[in-house]
């Protein structure tokens, strides 16, 4: 008789015992024992269960070899050591700090060094180190607004030793955040006037790829099981071409960082400037009172205790893939993401959005666009193009775009079944509205913002649920600024239903109140209505809230959502416009371009039980 084979591959205990036994039975001498019942059964049990734990570390030791599967992050940071991608250890949250000098305008010019430290607060009270990374000078009115990186520790220009045959210094510690790393050497070439040039910055360098050579003051990072290696140039055998300035002996070497204290580090506030901690030669810091502040913006984020593998996982080989060059929308991703600009967040969407301009309307040829949130970095925007701009291609233009945010509406009913479901009416609404906040979290991109899919993600709560699109219905809300009391062009980029564009009721503008005659205390509202133009406009009008007063305003084109308000009507900054998606496949809005969408809200929405 032939043998029964053994399921090797099965990593469940009673399938890999039941192979064993139908293995057993296969044999003569014993194939009419009662495995059942015998003492036989402890020894099936071990073989079994030895059987399942070498099957069990042979798949999970597979599984680390892969980058789509590996779970430990030290697998995660050798698998994508090769495509040059340096795994950070923590990250210092940022925030905002503004800075101010009592004699006002005659602080103008002050200088505020790197380094410069202030204390921030945690919700709990502890204080936490923040620092400035960059010179400053306060502006015309004697102020402005830095960004402010927590350490727990700042290493600031200690020397290093550098191996004279590796070239290369080990930094201890995983806690370092390696954004903050600035590496000084002492130059002994000579100036002019015969003096030593004298301490120089080195550049990070992230390949061999941007035309590097032996003169090139760079540097490499490197991550270990224990800290970082600065890597610089030479220090290789002689068959290897020289990429990087090598560094000569006993040459002077100092190093600068900040070690984080992570998550902790985030949610601070009421930044004090304690100390400067950098003057600059010669220079007095005695001579002008400043004060701190933080912003309504400043609050600090972006701290973490360890890297986000999922997004080290998505960004590395994309990274690895544009070499350091900014030509295709993935390229530009890939740079941005491992400047920083996705830290603490899995979904690049949630951060940025970069597109190109022949996608817009009209087309913009040559133009690369970047939109990104700077309310916590208001330099962000200068760094992400400064950024694109040395990888891009000559014939491509980096631009940036302001966001415009945007917000979802839901209106109508979802049914359940009382029945058939243990959940009561209110735990359940909490359980929609919880997760249709989850789907739809902020992010520049969104494909699917319709009412089909948000019926989908409803039903995926309780199988009880049955909802259709017909019971539900969808708005996007826009806020727009407000200039000389109207609307320059603004835009859904989405096809709109006609004479669906509203607003609530406002206060009217002092000049349109005269105009329509309109009582103290008497508000208005702009809406759309009458037939498309030749060139697909619809006009905009005001009426009271009696519905008796109207009159016209501007324009708007449905089928782009471009909104024109020529009058001045608006007393406030900012009016949320309102409008409902058109055309094919109706209920229906994409978020795209610099559009980002803020929030999800329900009105009239309501859970009905279903008889």
């Amino acid at each position: 008789m032939s043998n029964v084979n053994i399921q090797l591959g099965n990593l469940d205990f009673e399938s890999i015992k039941s192979s064993i036994i139908e293995h057993l039975k296969t044999q003569n001498d014993i194939k009419d024992y009662d495995y059942n019942g015998s003492a036989a059964q402890v020894l099936l049990d071990m073989l079994a269960y030895n059987t399942l734990y070498y099957g069990y570390y042979a798949n999970m030791t597979a599984n680390e070899m892969f980058l789509d599967t590996a779970q430990k992050e030290q697998s995660i940071v050798s698998l994508v050591k090769p495509l040059g991608y340096v795994v950070p250890g923590k990250t210092s949250a940022k925030g905002l700090a503004t800075v101010s000098s009592s004699d006002g305008a005659n602080g103008s010019g002050y200088l505020i060094p790197r380094y410069t430290r202030f204390t921030g607060n945690s919700p709990n009270g502890i204080a936490y180190n923040f620092y400035t990374l960059e010179d400053g000078v306060l502006d015309s009115q004697g102020e402005n607004t830095f960004t402010v990186v927590e350490g727990k520790a700042l290493v600031k220009e200690s020397p290093i030793v550098v191996d004279s045959v590796t070239n290369k210094s080990f930094l201890f510690g995983l806690d370092i955040d390696i954004s903050t790393v600035r590496i000084e050497v002492y130059s002994t070439e000579q100036n002019t006037d015969g003096s030593d040039v004298g301490w120089e910055q080195w550049s990070q360098a992230t390949n061999t790829q941007s035309g590097l050579n032996q003169t090139s003051k760079v540097y490499w990072l490197e991550r270990s099981e224990l800290g970082f290696f600065v890597v610089f140039g030479g220090g290789f055998d002689s068959s290897y071409e020289k990429i990087g300035k090598e560094l000569t002996p006993n040459q002077q070497v100092r190093v600068s960082y900040l070690k984080s204290s992570g998550s902790v580090g985030n949610a601070c506030g009421n930044f004090t400037i304690r100390d400067i901690t950098y003057p600059p030669d010669g220079a007095s810091t005695s001579s002008v009172s400043l004060t701190s502040s933080t912003p309504s913006n400043g609050l600090s984020n972006g701290g973490m205790d360890k890297p986000d593998l999922e997004a080290i996982r998505f960004f590395a080989p994309k990274w690895f893939a544009s070499q350091n060059r900014a030509v295709t929308l993935d390229d530009c991703r890939g740079i941005l993401a491992e400047a920083g600009f996705v830290t603490g967040s899995e979904d690049p969407y949630s951060v940025f959005n970069v597109w190109g301009g022949e996608t817009m309307t009209p087309p913009r040829y040559g133009r690369l666009f970047v939109s990104l949130d700077t309310t916590t970095d208001p330099y962000a925007s200068t760094t992400a193009m400064n950024i694109l701009k040395e990888k891009t291609c000559v014939t491509i233009i980096p631009e940036f775009m302001n966001l415009e945010t945007v917000n979802g509406v839901v209106s109508g009913e979802c049914t359940y079944n009382p029945g058939e479901t243990e959940y009561s009416q209110e735990t359940l609404m909490g359980y929609v509205r919880q997760k249709l906040l989850e789907t739809y979290s902020s992010r520049f991109e969104l494909e699917k913002f319709d009412t089909s899919w948000i019926s989908t993600t409803i039903n995926s709560i309780d199988s009880s649920f049955g909802v259709s699109s017909d019971e539900l219905s969808l708005k996007l809300r826009k806020p727009c600024p407000v200039t000389n009391g109207g609307i320059d062009t603004q835009h859904f980029r989405n096809i709109c239903e006609e004479s669906s564009l509203v607003t609530e009721f406002f206060t009217p503008s002092s000049y349109i109140k005269g105009e329509m005659g309109l009582d103290d205390g008497e508000l208005i509202k702009l809406y759309s209505e009458g037939n498309l133009d030749s060139k697909g406009f619809q006009k905009l009008y005001v009426v009271n809230s009696i519905g008796d007063t109207i009159y016209s305003v501007g324009n708007w084109k449905p089928l782009t959502g471009e909104v024109n308000v020529t009058v001045n009507i608006f007393s406030d900054n900012s009016i949320d416009l309102e409008v409902k998606p058109g055309g094919i496949g109706s209920d229906k809005f994409e978020i795209k371009e610099n559009m980002y969408f803020s929030n999800l809200i329900f009105e009239d929405f309501a859970l009905v039980a279903r008889n």
